[in-house]
C-alpha cells in the first residue's frame, strides 16, 4: 500500500513539473515575434488597461499570447502530427496525409459565401465599359486534381460541382474557364501542385496560364525561359501538421533572357514587407525582376515570387509579346503565372483585394484612369469558397 502511494506521488510530482515546467520556460524565453513553421506573426504581451479588462479584450489577447509563445511550440506540434499518424488517423487541422507524401487540403463548400464573392464580381463586371473584356481562370485545388492520393477514408466535397455552380452563377459578361477536367487527365499531373503548400507549381501555372489564354482566344508566347531551384521548400500545409519524414519540395524560378522587366509597389503593404533590392524612385518603391532574393533561403520561399503578396504592384516587360494594358484582379495562385503573363502583356497591373482599402480611388476608376481594356481574374476554388475580401470591387 505504501509502495503503491510513493508510486501515485511520484506521478503527481512528474505531472506538475511538466506542467509549471512548460509555464516557467514559456515565460523565461524570449517571446518570439514571427513563427517561420505557421508563418504569421505571433501575439505578444498584450497592454494591460482597465478597458481592455472590462470589454474582454485583454483575457482574449493573453490566451492567444499563452498558445502562441509556449515553450517547444513546433516541437510539440510535430509530435502531435506523429502521434496522428501512429493512430492510423488520415487528417490533421482539415489537411489529409495523402500518398506519395502530398498534403492534401479539405474542400467544404460554401455555397452562400461563394454567391456573395460571384455577385460583387458580376456587379463589378457589368458596370465596366462594354471595351473592356473581363475574363476569369478559376484553378482547381490539388485535393481536386490529385484526388486519388486522398486517404481511403476521407470526406470531401466536389470542386467540378462547385466549379460548375461558379461558372452557372457568372455573368455572361465573363469569360469563364476552369480546367478540372483536363488537368486531372494530364500526364504528369503529380508536378502540377506542391507537396506541402497549397499552392501550384510553374508546371500547373503554366497549365492554367494556357488554358486561360485558349479561352480568350489568344496566342500563348513561344518563350525560352532559363531555370532557377529553390531546394528544401516546406510549405503552409506542413506547418499546418508538421512532420520529420515529410519530403520537401523544389520551387522553379522562371526568367526570360531577353524580357527586362520593372515592378513597381505602388500601393499599401499587404502581407510583406517590398523586397530589399527596391529603389525609392519618387517615392514609389521600384526593382528589376520578378524575384525577392533575399527570400530564397527563408522557409516561406514561395515568397520570392513578387516578395509576396501586395494591395497594387505595376509591371513593365519590356520584351513582351503585346503592348497591352492589362489588370490582373488575383490570390496567391497568380504570383507563380507572373513569368508567363509578362511574356504576353507589357503593362500588368496586379490588384489583391484582401490588403485594398479604396483609400484613393475603386478598382473601376482605376480602370478608367489608365486606359486598361483587359480585366483577367485569376483566384483558386478554395478563395471564392473562404474570401470576404470582393466586397472592394463595390
Amino acid at each position: 500500500m505504501k509502495a503503491e502511494k510513493i508510486k501515485n506521488y511520484i506521478i503527481i510530482c512528474l505531472f506538475l513539473v511538466f506542467i509549471f515546467g512548460f509555464c516557467v520556460f514559456s515565460f523565461m524565453e524570449d517571446d518570439r515575434e514571427f513563427s517561420e513553421m505557421e508563418n504569421r506573426t505571433l501575439q505578444q504581451f498584450p497592454e494591460f488597461s482597465y478597458e481592455s479588462v472590462k470589454n474582454g479584450d485583454f483575457t482574449k489577447q493573453f490566451e492567444t499570447y499563452m498558445a502562441d509563445q509556449v515553450f517547444l511550440k513546433d516541437e510539440l506540434v510535430s509530435v502531435k502530427t506523429i502521434s496522428e499518424l501512429a493512430f492510423l488517423k488520415s487528417k490533421q487541422n482539415d489537411v489529409y496525409f495523402g500518398s506519395d507524401s502530398f498534403y492534401l487540403k479539405e474542400f467544404r463548400e460554401n455555397d452562400e459565401q461563394i454567391d456573395k464573392n460571384i455577385g460583387y464580381i458580376n456587379s463589378f463586371a457589368d458596370g465596366l465599359p462594354d471595351d473592356v473584356s473581363v475574363s476569369f481562370l478559376l484553378a482547381p485545388n490539388a485535393v481536386s486534381v490529385l484526388s486519388d492520393k486522398l486517404p481511403l477514408i476521407s470526406d470531401n466535397d466536389d470542386q467540378a460541382d462547385a466549379a460548375k455552380h461558379i461558372e452557372n452563377e457568372l455573368s455572361d459578361r465573363i469569360g469563364f474557364v476552369c480546367p478540372i477536367e483536363e488537368m486531372k487527365s494530364a500526364d504528369g499531373k503529380d508536378g502540377f501542385y506542391y507537396r506541402t503548400d497549397h499552392h501550384w507549381t510553374a508546371e500547373g501555372a503554366k497549365f492554367g496560364f494556357d488554358a486561360l489564354m485558349n479561352k480568350m482566344g489568344e496566342d500563348i508566347p513561344e518563350v525560352q525561359f532559363e531555370e532557377e531551384s529553390l531546394k528544401d521548400f516546406y510549405g503552409t500545409m506542413y506547418s499546418q501538421a508538421p512532420f520529420a519524414l515529410a519530403k520537401s519540395d523544389e520551387i522553379t524560378l522562371l526568367t526570360q533572357k531577353d524580357n527586362r522587366i520593372t515592378v513597381k509597389y505602388t500601393g499599401p503593404a499587404g502581407d510583406h514587407t517590398v523586397p530589399e533590392a527596391c529603389e525609392s524612385i519618387d517615392g514609389v518603391s521600384q526593382k528589376d525582376g520578378l524575384f525577392a532574393n533575399e527570400l530564397k533561403e527563408v522557409k516561406d520561399k514561395y515568397a520570392t515570387f513578387m516578395g509576396g503578396n501586395f494591395t497594387m504592384i505595376e509591371i513593365t516587360a519590356q520584351g513582351a509579346e503585346s503592348d497591352e494594358s492589362v489588370l490582373i484582379l488575383k490570390d496567391s495562385y497568380c504570383n507563380t503565372m507572373m513569368p508567363y503573363f509578362c511574356s504576353k502583356y507589357k503593362n500588368i497591373t496586379m490588384c489583391d483585394l484582401r490588403y485594398f482599402g479604396m483609400d484613393t480611388q475603386t478598382v473601376s476608376q482605376y480602370i478608367s484612369e489608365n486606359g486598361i481594356k483587359k480585366v483577367i481574374c485569376v483566384y483558386n476554388i478554395d478563395f471564392i469558397n473562404t474570401d470576404n475580401s470582393f466586397v472592394w470591387l463595390e
